[in-house]
């Protein structure tokens, strides 16, 4: 053989060794890989993601934190300090039956006492005619604080006879960069009567800027009442309050205890002003109103209210028998509605709220015996409902609050839709019933969870959530979740270290789970469900304990085409192996060199007779060197 020969094949037979030599040590390490990621994305379809904690809150709240909480306690001083002026006042014979008016800060405080009658727009008109002033367009503007005592009645109302389709009343709060106003009730009551054909406009407003005043940070008008009644209809509250609850628009509040009045807004001269024939007591002396205890707790009804811009839309704390129906709330800058602490047997009625910072409807701890029927809660930047039941103390602490749970809710007939987090969520509590809600389109539907005790989620219709449709989680005890409709999202019905009864839902077209149960799920039951989606499985417990599975019609469910399903069906080991060969040898034979193998070539082309490199057989004489 000659060298050339053996040149040409050594150089075929070493690269097609090596190269299976690399293809299988390449299958080995992709097997191996392939194999982690399957396990990897088996794990993850098999948890589905808890909704996260992180709030998302809309456009945060572009106020002045530092002075705005220090314009909330100066509101606090000045109300301390007018009631307490107040209570010395009642002693002079002179005023006790008259308004009068206390020097407070930058403005001045208009205080109605106590009569029979209830004080008007026409009383306003001739008490304050130099700060309740007519406008040109028939509005009335208020440039100075308005305080309502215990046994009067400040009556706000259209004047009779009001043309019907335009604004009945309309009354403006001097809000702007030197001071704000406020309208506010100390035990007695406050009604605010417009009618559909003509109703009432109650809004903040910057004259510099003849608009509404949209700036927080120097403090903005506000109406709070505290302790006794209140009663709005056909009235629409806008662009009012800053900050706090108390201040944060329209607030109702029960009654607080007084706190001492020290350094009245930075003036002392201001808060010794003479009021007008009146004992003026000086900073620091204390003397509660002899009828405080009678107005601790606010009542209050609504009907027909908008509120929008405020920012708070409606704040009560330590109120019973409140009663909101038809009404409209929007664009507040941290929640909707709050019902912030001790708010007993009252109800929320076809009453919408969206578009909020925060949350649409938020009932704080202590809050209890509170219904909502035929709400609607969209478009808000975290929940649409939150209702929290938890106790007020885990233990021992410094006022030996109890630790009882707070429940007895009620929320049916209800809409949440397309808020950033949850449809409704219910952190721990007791006894809280959500029934006949329909649930659309959020990160997650139906969240419960923080210990909540005996929680039923009864004939809810739940649509296109992100990720779970019901989760009940984190230690929830004796949870019925019962004759849902669950179609879309990820996993229908989540319940993870608690114990829940999971019977009689239909769930349709999930993606991953129709029923997952995690970790101790001891005293739960999967029962008589009717599932039916595209997912790895339609029941998961391989990571629970406990936890009984029995009876559930799933013949509609139907495997879906998952990462992982295709890798399984796909790129088994030895598949891989052969398919990297495969390639190998066709990119080998793709290759230049492969094609000039391929040419046709005649079989003896590197061989030549001798007679090209000798001259043949010559004659003795040619081989003669010439003489």
């Amino acid at each position: 053989m000659s060298r050339h020969e053996f040149t040409a094949d050594g150089s075929r037979r070493r690269p097609v060794v090596a190269g299976v030599v690399l293809a299988l040590l390449v299958g080995i390490v992709a097997s191996v890989a392939v194999a982690r990621f399957v396990a990897a994305s088996a794990e993850a379809d098999r948890t589905p993601v808890a909704a996260a904690p992180t709030v998302s809150t809309g456009e945060s709240y572009g106020g002045d934190p530092v002075r705005e909480a220090r314009l909330v306690r100066s509101e606090a001083q000045r109300l301390v300090y007018v009631r307490t002026v107040s209570a010395s006042a009642r002693w002079n014979a002179a005023v006790a039956d008259d308004p009068y008016r206390v020097r407070t800060g930058p403005t001045f405080t208009l205080v109605l006492p106590a009569r029979a009658e209830p004080y008007t727009v026409a009383d306003l008109e001739r008490l304050a005619p130099d700060t309740f002033v007519k406008q040109p367009d028939g509005g009335y503007l208020l440039s100075e604080h308005v305080l309502v005592l215990t046994g009067a009645t400040l009556a706000l109302a259209p004047p009779a006879g009001a043309a019907p389709g335009g604004a009945g009343l309309s009354i403006r709060l001097k809000s702007d960069a030197q001071s704000f106003v406020s309208i506010v009730t100390s035990g007695g009551s406050l009604r605010v009567d417009g009618t559909a054909q003509a109703p009432v406009a109650i809004t903040s407003w910057d004259g510099t800027a003849a608009a509404p005043d949209s700036d927080t940070s120097d403090g903005r008008a506000y109406l709070r009442v505290i302790g006794g009644q209140a009663s709005f209809s056909h009235v629409s509250f806008s662009e009012l309050g800053f900050w706090s609850g108390n201040t944060g628009g329209l607030s109702l509040t029960g009654t607080e205890a007084a706190a001492t009045f020290d350094a009245f807004t930075g003036n002392r001269a201001d808060a010794t002003a003479a009021v007008s024939g009146a004992q003026v007591l000086p900073p620091g002396t204390l003397v509660t109103p002899a009828a405080e205890s009678e107005y601790t707790f606010v009542s209050a009804g609504l009907d027909h209210v908008t509120l929008v811009g405020n920012a708070f839309g409606l704040f009560v704390t330590s109120a019973e028998g409140v009663v909101i129906r038809d009404s409209s709330i929007s664009r507040s800058l941290v929640d909707g509605l709050v019902f912030h602490r001790f708010v007993t047997d009252s109800s929320i009625t076809r009453t919408t709220s969206f578009a909020n910072a925060v949350d649409g409807f938020r009932l704080s701890r202590s809050s209890a015996g509170v219904t909502l029927r035929d709400v609607t809660a969209s478009d808000n930047g975290r929940d649409g409902l939150s209702l929290d039941g938890r106790p007020l103390a885990a233990g021992p602490s410094a006022t030996g609050t109890a630790v009882e749970k707070f429940g007895d809710n009620r929320v049916t007939g209800g809409v949440f839709r397309d808020n950033e987090r949850y449809g409704i969520s219910v952190s721990g509590g007791r006894d809280v019933v959500l029934a006949d809600n329909h649930v659309v389109g959020n990160q997650s539907g139906i969240v419960v969870n923080h210990e909540a005790d005996g929680v039923a989620v009864v004939g809810n219709r739940l649509e296109r959530q992100a990720q779970q449709s019901i989760s009940i989680r984190d230690a929830v005890v004796e949870a019925d979740v019962s004759e849902n409709t669950v179609s879309g999202g990820d996993t229908a019905i989540y319940v993870r270290n608690s114990e829940a009864r999971v019977a009689d839902n239909t769930v349709r077209a999930v993606s991953n789970h129709g029923v997952t149960l995690m970790g101790d799920t001891r005293g739960s039951a999967v029962v008589d469900n009717t599932i039916a989606g595209f997912g790895a499985i339609p029941v998961y417990t391989e990571r629970a304990t406990g936890g009984v599975v029995r009876a559930n019609d799933t013949l509609d469910w139907r495997k879906a085409a998952s990462a992982e399903t295709v890798v399984n069906a796909i790129f088994q080991p030895l598949t891989l192996v052969w398919i990297v060969l495969a390639v190998l040898v066709l990119a080998s034979a793709l290759s230049p060199s492969a094609r000039r193998a391929r040419e046709i070539r005649h079989p003896y082309a590197d061989r030549a007779p001798l007679s090209e490199f000798t001259r043949g057989v010559v004659s003795r004489d040619s081989m003669k060197e010439p003489s």
